[in-house]
């Protein structure tokens, strides 16, 4: 049986962001987040499991790349952001950590990774909102978005 504190397993991920065209535009929704369906059906952001030896963002940059091809994107290291949630595998409550860091993308060509991912989505704000299936990864999305537009000029001009 899983404890009920702690965590039993872990994932890392990126919220991509595609800025709007012209840089530091303050239009509510001019940026857009990728979204991605699993195969398991539910809408979210690109992640998976850290191979032997890997930091947390590599883990990240490595999922992101291989779920999507974006190779052609700025990492912002910090803060990174994280979801808790249950899962149950085999029997067994697990509680799993995802987290994310965010991601500035130049383009919004995708060529995802058809035996992990359904399909994807580039949303603004609202959209995407409405979209993600989950409730954790709906909250998360509104702590980048609030950070996103807080620190937009910095973002943008790093």
């Amino acid at each position: 049986m899983a404890s009920n504190t702690g965590v039993d397993d872990q994932a890392f991920g990126i919220v991509p962001i595609l800025a709007a065209s012209g840089g530091s535009s303050p239009e509510v929704d001019a940026e857009k987040y990728l979204l991605i369906q699993h195969q398991a059906g539910h809408w979210g952001f690109p992640k998976g499991h850290a191979e032997l030896g890997e930091t947390p963002i590599e883990s990240a940059c490595r999922e992101f790349e291989e779920e999507t091809g974006i190779r052609a994107y700025r990492l912002i290291g910090t803060p990174s952001f994280s979801e808790t949630y249950t899962v149950f595998k085999r029997s067994r409550t697990l509680r799993k950590t995802v987290t994310y860091f965010v991601a500035l993308v130049n383009s919004a060509e995708v060529n995802y990774q058809a035996d992990e991912i359904r399909d994807y989505a580039w949303l603004p704000f609202q959209a995407a909102l409405e979209q993600i299936t989950f409730v954790q990864s709906k909250q998360l999305l509104i702590q980048v978005n609030d950070y996103f537009r807080t620190n937009l000029g910095n973002l943008l001009n790093i």
